[in-house]
C-alpha cells in the first residue's frame, strides 16, 4: 500500500503501524510524487493527505481516479478537516473514506483492515467475471459451432429430400402405369401388392414434403406466403376435410369458433399444421368418442384448440413430441413417421406463437397459438 503526506512524523507513525501488521508499505511526500509512486506500484489502498503544498489530496485523488492504471485503487483520506462540506469533497473527488486526525493507530489499522479486504474481494470478483466472460465467449464458440453443424446435416437431409422427390414421383408414375396395363391385362391378382407399393411410395414422398416444409420455414422463405387471412375459414375447411374420416371411426368431430379471426398469416402451412392436429386427434381418439375444436381470440392471440378423449401424452414426453422423428410409446402403433407436430411447431414459430399440450382427463388438448395482428 502507499502512504502519502508531507509531515514525517506521521509518515513515520503510519509505516510503524502498517509494518507491524505485516503489510508491505511505500511512502510518498507530496501530490506529484504520490502520482508517480501509484503507477508504478499499483498499491492495493493510498492513505493521502489532503493539506499537502503544490497539489493537494482532493486534487492528487482525481487525477489518481482519471488514470486507467490508479482509476480503482481505493483511498482514504487522513486529514484535520470535519466540515461536512470538505468531507463531501473529499467524496466527490474519489475517495471511499476518512480518517480524521489526530491519527489513532488502531482506528488506521482497522479501517485499512477493512478496506484491503473489501479489495481483495473486488479483485476477486473481477476476476470472476473475466472467468466467466470468458466461459460465455468460450460457450457461445462452441454453441455457434453447433448450430453450424446441426445446419449442414439439416442441409445434407434437405439436398437428398429435394433430389430425391423427383425419382419417387416417377417411380409412382411408372406404377400407376404397370397397374392399368395389369389391368387391361387382366392380370389383377397381383394389383394388391401394387397397391401397396405405391402406398409405401406415398409415405415416402409425403415424408419427403414434409421435411422440405421445414426446410423453407427454417430459412424463413415460407413468410413470403403471408397474407390477410381468416384463420375461421381454415379451420373449418380442415374439420370438413376431416368429417368423412371422423365419421368412419363413429367419432364426433365438433368445431366452435368466437371472435374475430383474422391475422396476417401464411393460410397454406396454418391450414396444413390444423389438419395435422386433428389428423392426430383421430388416430388417438377412442371409437365412438369425441373431437371438439375450438378456435378463439384473446387480445391478439388467436388460439386453436384440438381436444380429444385418447390416451393422451405423459407428461415426460409432452416436451419432446415436437421433436422430429420422435415417436412416443402410444404411437408405436400408429401410422406416421413423428414429422407431424415439429411442423406444427415449426409453423407456430414462423407465426410469433406457440404449440402448447394439456391434459383432458381422458385424452390430450394440442392448442397451436399465433399472433393475430394484421
Amino acid at each position: 500500500m502507499l502512504v502519502v503526506d508531507d509531515t514525517p512524523a506521521n509518515l513515520g507513525l503510519v509505516v510503524e503501524c502498517l509494518e507491524g501488521k505485516s503489510l508491505r508499505v511505500a511512502i510518498a511526500r507530496d501530490g506529484a510524487e504520490a502520482l508517480r509512486r501509484a503507477e508504478l506500484t499499483q498499491p492495493d489502498l493510498i492513505l493521502l493527505d489532503v493539506m499537502m503544498p503544490g497539489l493537494d489530496g482532493f486534487e492528487t485523488c482525481r487525477r489518481l481516479k482519471s488514470m486507467e492504471k490508479t482509476a480503482d485503487i481505493p483511498v482514504i483520506f487522513m486529514t484535520s478537516l470535519t466540515r461536512i462540506e470538505e468531507k463531501i469533497t473529499g467524496f466527490r473527488a474519489g475517495a471511499v473514506d476518512y480518517i480524521t486526525k489526530p491519527l489513532q493507530m488502531e482506528e488506521v489499522a482497522a479501517r485499512v483492515n477493512t478496506h484491503l479486504k473489501l479489495r481483495a474481494l473486488q479483485k476477486l470478483q473481477e476476476d470472476q467475471n473475466i472467468l466467466l466472460q470468458q466461459e460465455v465467449r468460450t460457450r457461445k464458440q462452441a454453441e455457434e459451432a453447433l448450430i453450424e453443424v446441426i445446419h449442414g446435416v439439416r442441409n445434407v437431409s434437405n439436398a437428398i429430400a429435394h433430389d430425391l422427390r423427383t425419382p419417387l414421383t416417377e417411380l409412382r408414375s411408372r406404377l400407376e402405369v404397370l397397374m392399368l396395363t395389369l389391368k387391361q391385362q387382366g392380370k389383377e391378382d397381383i394389383l394388391p401388392e401394387l397397391e401397396g407399393a405405391v402406398s409405401d411410395v406415398d409415405c415416402v414422398i409425403s415424408i419427403f414434403n414434409a421435411l422440405l416444409r421445414l426446410a423453407e420455414i427454417d430459412a424463413g422463405v415460407r413468410r413470403s406466403g403471408f397474407v390477410r387471412s381468416d384463420l375461421e375459414e381454415i379451420v373449418s375447411d380442415a374439420v370438413e376435410f376431416y368429417l368423412p374420416v371422423a365419421e368412419l371411426r363413429r367419432v364426433t368431430l365438433s368445431l366452435a369458433v368466437s371472435g374475430e379471426l383474422v391475422a396476417v398469416a401464411d393460410p397454406l402451412l396454418l391450414a396444413q399444421a390444423i389438419g395435422n392436429l386433428i389428423d392426430n386427434a383421430l388416430k388417438f381418439a377412442k371409437d365412438g368418442g369425441e373431437i371438439n375444436v375450438v378456435a378463439s381470440r384473446v387480445g391478439n392471440v388467436i388460439a386453436i384448440s384440438v381436444a380429444d378423449d385418447g390416451p393422451g401424452i405423459p407428461d415426460e414426453e409432452k416436451p419432446k413430441v415436437t421433436e422430429r422423428f420422435y415417436r412416443g410409446d402410444a404411437s408405436r402403433g400408429t401410422p406416421g413417421v413423428g414429422l407431424g407436430l415439429a411442423l406444427v411447431k415449426a409453423v407456430a414459430t414462423l407465426h410469433r406463437g406457440s404449440l402448447d399440450f394439456a391434459d383432458n382427463q381422458p385424452g390430450l388438448v394440442a392448442t397451436l397459438s399465433v399472433n393475430g395482428l394484421l
